[in-house]
């Protein structure tokens, strides 16, 4: 007799909050979300551009900002830049299976915003599992 199996892998964020974070008035904000791989993940998170840019344009660079990435279940406690995050940064965790793991994103601003107006940036957050794991 033979018998085999097989399980497909797996591994999605999920933002509670629908993945907007509004930091008008506040020097930092927060927002949980959920990881759920059956294998160990790598997280890749990237800015589209580089700090928070205002949408009249009269600003030249962009606001810049610290974010705080925090997986504490399987080891990811990492704070970015958002001049880092102007290209793809990668982080796994220590090779645990993140099942239902619960994780954070804080962003700090790193000085008010001078400029009457909306202030945005898209932060892309993608997760995949790990074959080898290890630290990028």
């Amino acid at each position: 007799m033979t018998m085999f199996g097989e399980v497909d892998t797996y591994c999605f964020i999920d933002f509670s909050s629908g993945g907007i974070l509004n930091i008008s008035n506040r020097i930092s904000n927060s927002t949980p979300f959920e990881i759920d791989c059956n294998q160990p993940l790598t997280i890749s998170i990237w800015s589209s551009s580089g700090g928070l840019v205002l949408d009249d344009k009269f600003q030249q660079q962009p606001n810049e900002y610290f974010l705080h990435l925090l997986v504490s279940s399987i080891g990811i406690n990492k704070t970015f830049s958002s001049k880092d995050i102007s290209s793809v940064q990668r982080v796994t965790g220590n090779n645990d299976i993140p099942f239902n793991a619960k994780g954070s994103i804080r962003i700090i601003m790193e000085e008010d915003f001078v400029f009457s107006g909306e202030y945005k940036d898209v932060i892309t957050i993608d997760v995949s599992p790990s074959i080898n794991g290890g630290i990028y």
